[in-house]
């Protein structure tokens, strides 16, 4: 069994289905009205570089950082392909140390949160992005909510074939750990046209708004607002996705 991202970085931008220009702008759009200018954005979890590269393609100055070095590679390949001189560095978002360097912005898009295993592992992630941001910083996150990780994936089956690859996706929920497995089997074509079996694993966590709330104050940033993804309605119970702004605060006296 291999680990999460390592077999679908090749394919993962066939699988996936969304509307980055609309992401970006979304976030932008955040910013604005929380009188915020990004200027140096870190994408914290960037993948394969969906929103790091056309972020940085509309002039902002971006780095991007994921603990799959196949999505890295992703990553290189098309800022490479399109000219743009892009920092990629494989960390995980708990360890992240980039010498000397901070940032306007961070973002954590696509559930990088759920990843995270325990509460410990995400008040390392918290502590990590706040010694990343200046003072006043921001940090836009977002989490699957529960229901989705539940019911949407739960113990569902998905499948498809694509030209030169096929994959079942077969999730299971825990419901008393709030943990939803999820093993991703391929099966891709190799040079002599035969279908060579591959499997990984990914595993989500359900995590609440009121966490979010509790580790950003114990981290030092304010949550400055916490919304159904693509609105600035308060986050519900059935939202698709959950979307966090936090700000680091400003030290003391300065």
């Amino acid at each position: 069994m291999r680990e999460a991202y390592s077999v679908l970085a090749r394919f993962y931008d066939l699988c996936m289905e969304a509307d980055y220009d609309q992401w970006v702008s979304y976030l932008l759009d955040l910013c604005r009205d929380h009188h915020h200018v990004p200027g140096s954005i870190v994408d914290l979890g960037c993948g394969t570089g969906n929103l790091t590269i056309p972020l940085a393609e509309q002039g902002y100055r971006l780095t991007g950082v994921d603990r799959s070095w196949a999505m890295i590679a992703e990553a290189k390949r098309k800022a490479s392909v399109l000219g743009l001189e892009i920092p990629f560095y494989v960390a995980d978002l708990r360890e992240v140390r980039l010498s000397g360097v901070t940032f306007d912005t961070a973002i954590s898009a696509c559930d990088v949160l759920n990843y995270l295993p325990t509460e410990e592992d995400l008040a390392q992630a918290f502590a990590t992005v706040f010694q990343l941001l200046a003072s006043g910083g921001m940090w836009l996150f977002d989490l699957n909510p529960e229901w989705r990780l539940r019911e949407v994936y739960g113990d569902q089956s998905y499948a498809d074939l694509q030209e030169d690859f096929a994959f079942f996706w077969d999730n299971s929920f825990d419901a008393t750990a709030g943990v939803c497995t999820m093993d991703l089997t391929f099966f891709v074509q190799v040079p002599d046209g035969s279908y060579k079996r591959i499997t990984e694993r990914h595993r989500q966590r359900v995590w609440l708004p009121e966490q979010m709330e509790r580790l950003c104050a114990d981290h030092g940033f304010r949550l400055l607002g916490a919304y159904d993804f693509l609105t600035s309605d308060p986050l519900s119970p059935e939202g698709e996705r959950w979307q966090f702004v936090a700000q680091k605060q400003v030290a003391s006296g300065k």
